[in-house]
């Protein structure tokens, strides 16, 4: 941190109760500090600042400070009466996140202030300030390593005897570790007065981040009775790496050391030990360990024989790579052979060129691997022409098929060849997309996860070497069909946010999702770590919060899904690690929107649209795209960088305003790049669509509930604030509902974007409307079935709801349902797997348009 910059201190010659400090634009992230001394009561100051301390004297002094965010250049303060003893101070500060502390007081003598875990680069500030009566003679006195920045003071006269008010500050750049004095600031006063002092230390956030795993901890020599290992250097973005602490069988060995290997002796052969080693920084921040398990052994047996892989060819020259083989100790180097003969020394490289051969000659290319003790394998060899080869294997033959299944496909190949570098495996196809790839022994593969009853198209190709692969062969399979009437089977794909490609699909329990209005959709599934199945990657890749997509497929069909986000729930008796998902527009609703002004007259589904792009990033592009009912009422909005406007916040207030309209994500599918993404859905509030399902009791809902929000409002009031200020009123009256008794229930809005007092009075009417029946919320649950396709509903539409015979909706007197008219859909909370198996609820609402005759007659 340092000190970037102190401003012209702020004095004035001009009486007056409102006085602006102007100090020129701070720097984005810095921190302004102001020491303000004033003889009349201070009543506002403007800028939001947090005051720290505040010294109250005949001329008390503060200490105030923010950080801006670029567009401070300017203090205004207003004092209780007009007065011209009045000072200020301005400092802005880099690198300084964090307030450590402060002190002040009023006082005769010596001041004392103390801060302590100060890291480095902090600055401590000191004020003061005084009021003299008679000649001046006094004057600042500060502690050490303090230097003075400067005085400024006002006299007059008051009965013909001199009057000073004064006002000093001082600064330490260097301060870390503790900062501490007690001593006396203002020295020279007359006897009896007293001064004002105030003090802080602000600077950087500590550096609490330790250092990066060591990396590459391996083994690099052994012995019956000895180890040593040796590991890459960590890095650490503070204060630096330190050293290292070496662990032995989990007891640290010794003191931490500079250097990035040990060995251990005297150890007993055959006995493993596990070696751990992590870094330490300056400020004592350990990082997480890396760990290996040893065992010394005599060892007299050799590593695996590599196997040799071609990767380029060319006219003359061949380049091999191999794998890294298995060995009980560790390879420390490979031998490298051309037609038997060996090629110099042992290298550690697993990649060869070879030059200057003949174009189109024959050469057998071998590698052996050597091991700690000198054990040498077997020579893997491969032979290879010396001659550029783009020419694929030939086609895989024969391609037929085994077994089928209602979800699996079990097909087979007779082996293809190549005339040059030969066939490394085979690409398996369903439809466009390589699933998967197996090695050349294999001529077998079976697809599963497929849905009952559909015609799949399959392919296999063959791959050489060089990654030249053959055409396809096709083959045509259809899954069984599934005559239980049981449901496609649920599966649950990770994807990467940023990449938007697939990581991994897992076979979650007791998963429950939610498809909702306004972005209330969300997710919870259990992950049993118990299982085998959970290997450590996996469980990581599913619990990335910010950062994993998890999406829900019903057979092919995807319908669900979001972001995975904290928190993650794990109780160590079950071995259940629950993880929770929200609603895709979630990333954006945390975001800032970014300072652009006012924008007037924008139609509220343009500026919804506008601000998705302002907010959103590449990678949210390509998950979220915009379609629906637009609005047709303007709003004027303006985004101001000191609001720090919300993206959610203010999608949702647009929405919600006149002429604004439902909305929900969709999960939807991106023809062009073949993946899946999601629709922000806007739905016309005051004209929905028809839904094309109809919830009937009894007949497709197996039973329902009902709750009841406030309502009934018998006088609605409008407000609406205009630009050339003040307000406009509007009322509504109901005064049938006054008549059949009910009593008089208030209730107010207020409304933005309304250009005229007639857009006024219709919005009030709209909302009086609204307000005189009860809200009723229902939660209908559907009775299982094939035939629940909620995937194809729309959330917004309205949906008819029928109550044949109930004991709150008995049938009426002429046969007709106790409850029959049209409901909007809020939301569909899916349970793929309950013990009747998929449970589907539909939540749907309703602002009745008239008084409930039941409620009326009760």
């Amino acid at each position: 941190m340092s000190l970037v910059r102190m401003a012209t201190p702020y004095a004035t010659q001009s009486s007056n109760s409102s006085h602006t400090y102007s100090f020129g634009s701070a720097s984005y992230g810095n921190r302004i500090v102001l020491l303000i001394a004033s003889y009349s009561l201070i009543t506002s100051i403007s800028g939001s600042y947090t005051e720290h301390e505040w010294a109250r004297n005949t001329i008390g002094i503060r200490m105030l400070s923010k950080l801006t965010f670029g567009s401070d250049s300017s203090v205004t303060v207003t004092t209780e009466n007009s007065t011209d003893r009045i000072f200020m101070w301005m400092f802005e500060l880099s690198d300084a996140d964090e307030y450590y502390g402060s002190s002040s007081g009023v006082t005769t003598g010596s001041a004392s202030m103390s801060a302590g875990d100060l890291p480095d680069g902090c600055v401590a500030l000191l004020g003061v300030a005084a009021y003299v009566t008679g000649n001046d003679v006094s004057n600042s006195s500060w502690p050490s390593g303090f230097t003075h920045r400067g005085q400024t003071w006002r006299d007059w006269t008051d009965g013909g005897s001199p009057r000073r008010v004064w006002s000093g500050a001082a600064t330490d750049e260097f301060v870390s570790g503790s900062l501490s004095f007690s001593q006396q600031l203002v020295r020279g006063l007359p006897s009896g007065l007293s001064y004002a002092w105030v003090g802080g230390v602000f600077g950087p956030t500590p550096d609490e981040d330790p250092p990066s795993v060591p990396g590459n901890l391996r083994l690099t020599a052994m012995t019956p009775t000895s180890v040593t290992v040796a590991w890459d250097a960590s890095s650490d973005t503070g204060t630096g790496v330190a050293g290292y602490g070496v662990y032995r069988n989990g007891a640290k060995d010794g003191n931490d050391q500079t250097s990035r290997s040990k060995t251990f002796s005297g150890l007993t052969p055959g006995v493993p030990i596990t070696v751990e080693v992590d870094a330490v920084d300056g400020k004592g921040n350990r990082s997480e360990k890396a760990s290996i398990t040893l065992t010394p052994i005599n060892d007299t047996t050799p590593p695996v024989t590599p196997v040799v892989r071609v990767t380029a060819l060319a006219a003359g020259s061949i380049t091999v790579v191999w794998e890294q083989p298995y060995d009980q100790t560790a390879i420390t180097g490979y031998g490298i052979f051309l037609n038997g003969q060996k090629q110099g020394q042992d290298q550690t490289a697993r990649t060869r060129a070879f030059t200057g051969l003949t174009p189109g000659g024959l050469y057998t290319v071998g590698v052996d691997a050597k091991d700690l003790l000198g054990n040498r394998s077997q020579i893997g060899t491969k032979t290879v022409r010396a001659q550029p080869d783009t020419a694929p294997p030939t086609l895989p033959g024969a391609v037929r098929l085994v077994a089928v299944t209602q979800t699996a496909v079990t097909i087979t190949w007779d082996p293809s060849s190549d005339d040059n570098v030969g066939v490394a495996g085979y690409g398996l196809y369903l439809g466009a997309t390589r699933v998967a790839q197996v090695g050349s022994a294999s001529q077998v593969f079976t697809f599963t996860q497929l849905t009952p009853g559909i015609t799949y198209p399959l392919g296999v190709d063959a791959v050489d070497e060089l990654g030249n692969r053959s055409e396809r062969v096709l083959l045509s399979v259809t899954t069984l069909e599934d005559s239980s009437g049981a449901a496609p089977p649920y599966e649950y794909v990770l994807y990467d946010w940023s990449s938007h490609r697939p990581l991994d699909s897992l076979p979650l329990q007791d998963v429950s999702f939610e498809l909702a209005l306004g972005g209330a959709g969300s997710l919870t599934a259990q992950i049993p770590l118990y299982d085998e199945d959970y290997t450590v990657g996996r469980v990581e890749a599913a619990t990335r919060s910010e950062r994993t997509m998890l999406l829900v497929y019903r057979g092919e069909r995807f319908v669900a899904g979001g972001r995975v986000v904290d928190p993650t729930d794990y109780d160590s008796e079950t071995g259940i690690l629950r993880i929770s998902v929200e609603d895709v527009t979630g990333i954006y609703g945390r975001r800032f929107i970014p300072f652009t002004g006012p924008r007037t007259g924008a139609l509220a589904h343009s500026e919804i649209d506008w601000i998705l792009d302002q907010t959103g990033g590449a990678a949210d592009k390509r998950w979220l795209v915009t379609a629906g009912v637009p609005g047709t009422v303007p709003v004027d909005r303006e985004y101001r960088e000191e609001d720090f406007s919300r993206a959610g916040d203010t999608v949702g207030d647009i929405a919600a305003a006149p002429g604004g309209f439902e909305w929900w994500s969709k999960p939807a599918w991106d023809p062009v790049n073949d993946r899946p993404r999601f629709e922000l859905r806007r739905v016309n509030r005051d004209d929905p669509p028809s839904s094309i399902l109809t919830l009937e009791y009894p007949g497709n809902v197996k039973k329902f509930r009902r709750s009841t929000r406030p309502g009934l409002a018998t006088v609605v009031y409008g407000k609406l604030a205009v630009s050339e200020g003040g307000v406009l009123i509007e009322k509504v009256v109901r005064d049938d509902l006054h008549a059949a008794g009910w009593p008089k229930l208030e209730q107010a809005y207020t409304f933005e974007g309304l250009t005229s007092p007639q857009a006024l009075k219709a919005e009030t009417q709209r909302a009086a409307d609204a307000s005189k029946g009860a809200r009723m919320v229902f939660e209908f649950e559907l009775v299982p079935g094939a035939s629940v396709r909620w995937w194809d509903w729309e959330l917004g539409a309205n949906v008819p709801v029928i109550v044949q015979n109930d004991h709150l909706y008995p049938e009426r007197a002429d046969g007709s349902p106790g409850l029959d008219r049209e409901m909007k859909i809020i939301s569909i909370r899916v349970e793929p797997n309950t013990d009747e198996g998929e449970r589907v609820t539909v939540t749907t609402a309703e602002l009745t348009t008239a008084v409930d005759e039941q409620v009326a007659g009760g």
